[in-house]
């Protein structure tokens, strides 16, 4: 059934998207050969940040390079970000460290499935819970930064007019009209992805100091809010850089 779901998925980009969906598709199979290089690495023994921030970098590229071309509308957002992602590393960093949030949480660690994991392996858990968010956030900061670009290009085509000032607002307010189905797409996704472990926490009538402690809800929460943040941060500063290029 994946490899139908597959099947499909390829020829509805190829019908759809034409040539550009041929290279959205090869794009998408170098970020798949990059994550998954980043795992090996990883579990070879390499440092799991300096892997993560190579990973995130050659997406990056990908993203934006392979699939869009090098013009001032993917350096305005490679550049946008590289910075937020800058900042928000730091702050994840911090929060996952405060958190002790990484490894099993606590349904796993109860799990059947837990008896056949080797449980010792030489890999920190907290950096590997880092590594899952930047990945994560990755994605949607990428797709923040090029609808803003994209947007405040085509303003400034048809309107050479517009000072600097008049130029950033309108990146601002692209910004502010897609930010709220941005949010709104993090926020279903996870909680599509979670409405059984919310049954299950209802069943077993936990309370609601305990679902706010568990490892579990944080896990799945962290990477819905730090997207959230990273996509309102990038919106100004993708916003300065094109209207000064532009």
């Amino acid at each position: 059934m994946l490899m139908a779901l597959c099947v499909i998925l390829l020829i509805s980009i190829v019908v759809v998207g034409g040539d550009r969906g041929v290279v959205s598709l090869i794009a998408l199979c170098g970020n798949l050969f990059v994550i998954s290089l980043a795992i090996w690495l990883m579990a070879s023994g390499m440092p799991v940040l300096f892997t993560t921030i190579g990973a995130g970098f050659l997406i990056s590229c990908i993203t934006l390079f392979y699939q869009n071309g090098s013009n001032v509308k993917t350096w305005s957002a490679f550049i946008a970000v590289l910075l937020t992602m800058s900042i928000l590393f730091f702050a994840v960093y911090f929060v996952i460290w405060k958190s002790e949030a990484g490894g099993l949480n606590e349904i796993q660690a109860v799990g059947e499935d837990v008896f056949y994991y080797n449980m010792n392996l030489d890999i920190n858990m907290q950096k590997v819970a880092v590594s899952v968010i930047i990945l994560s956030t990755l994605g949607t900061v990428l797709d923040m930064a090029l609808t803003v670009t994209t947007s405040i290009y085509e303003v400034k085509m048809h309107r050479a007019d517009l000072k600097m000032e008049e130029v950033m607002e309108s990146g601002i307010q692209i910004g502010r009209e897609v930010i709220g189905t941005t949010v709104n797409t993090l926020l279903f996704a996870y909680l599509g992805e979670s409405l059984l472990l919310f049954a299950y926490l209802k069943i077993q009538d936990y309370s609601i100091e305990i679902i706010l402690n568990s490892k579990i809800l944080f896990q799945n929460c962290v990477s819905m809010i730090f997207g959230a943040i990273s996509c309102v941060i990038v919106i100004p500063i993708v916003a300065w850089l094109m209207a000064k290029f532009v």
